[in-house]
């Protein structure tokens, strides 16, 4: 049975996931994942910066290693927002090449959208009649509007955590006026959201990456909220988060010391979205870029055994 590997090099982390198709499903065999800040620099001052590319870099090596054990068929590796802003984004695709052999493939924010709605779409039973998907990473936020399993509208906003915490965030905590701005910033992009999206009927959204998962842990843990995370329990969260500095952030269950210190902004973006978009509520959902990978190669290795 084939084996494959979905390599993500996002803004704030270095993610891989290795599954085996068996009979039409992906089994998962492995996963890994590691924080490295690619995006710290490129959001400062436009190039990635050499110790979070050395990082970087090292964590492929692992996840090379990885691969080669699983005797992997074919992998694809993909990078988002920081590689797409980066002036030296080239170098460091070299660099990977170099170290591991593999091409590096730089997505546009759309094509990230796409392949996160296939790979929540893909493990559904039934396709719901409409969903929103919001995936907040490190340099970008993309919105994605189905229905029915079939794409509608997908928008991305320069909104990831890492990139506003760097553009706006300089003390621990957060200054008021730090805060102002950067919220009056998120307002700005929030509101170039087409109207096909905000007007759409969809009260809970389905949320996706480390910043969701975060808040997500968080709500439950200081009981905000019961089952999915709600507007009023993100607003809530929002404005508790950022009263507290990174250590305190990192005590509440669901926050990790690394999330802590981008958690503030992710918080505040979530909280503007929900409000625009008109929604009740999220629910997190782990899937997200690597099983949209997955689930596109498994696709396309059955279609070739078909033929």
């Amino acid at each position: 049975m084939p084996v494959f590997a979905a390599v993500d090099i996002g803004s704030n982390s270095v993610r891989l996931s290795i599954a085996e198709l068996i009979k039409g499903r992906l089994i998962p065999l492995h996963q890994d994942r590691e924080v490295t800040r690619l995006g710290g620099g490129v959001f400062r001052d436009g190039s990635l910066d050499p110790q979070a590319m050395a990082h970087s870099l090292k964590v492929l090596r692992r996840f090379h290693r990885s691969v080669q054990s699983f005797a992997v068929d074919r992998i694809r590796v993909v990078a988002t927002s920081a590689m797409r802003d980066a002036a030296n984004a080239r170098v460091f695709a070299e660099w990977v090449k170099s170290a591991t052999g593999w091409t590096v493939e730089i997505i546009s924010g759309l094509e990230e959208g796409r392949l996160i709605h296939l790979g929540v779409i893909a493990s559904l039973r039934t396709l719901p009649a409409e969903l929103l998907l919001i995936d907040l990473g490190g340099g970008s936020c993309e919105l994605t509007l189905s229905r029915k399993g079939h794409i509608q509208e997908i928008v991305t906003l320069p909104l990831g955590a890492v990139r506003l915490t760097g553009e706006f965030i300089e003390h621990d905590p957060p200054r008021k006026d730090e805060l102002k701005r950067m919220r009056e910033f998120i307002a700005e992009e929030v509101a170039h959201i087409p109207v096909k999206l905000t007007a759409a009927q969809v009260r809970i959204a389905v949320a996706t990456s480390g910043t969701a998962a975060a808040l997500n842990g968080a709500a439950h843990s200081l009981n905000l909220c019961r089952e999915h995370v709600t507007v009023g329990a993100m607003s809530k969260l929002a404005a508790r988060l950022a009263k507290l500095n990174n250590r305190q952030r990192a005590t509440i269950k669901g926050i990790n010391p690394k999330r802590a210190e981008i958690v503030v902004a992710g918080a505040a973006v979530y909280a503007q979205v929900m409000e625009n978009c008109g929604l009740k509520g999220f629910r997190y959902s782990p899937l997200g870029l690597r099983d949209g990978i997955l689930a596109q190669m498994a696709a396309g290795y059955d279609k070739q055994t078909r033929s």
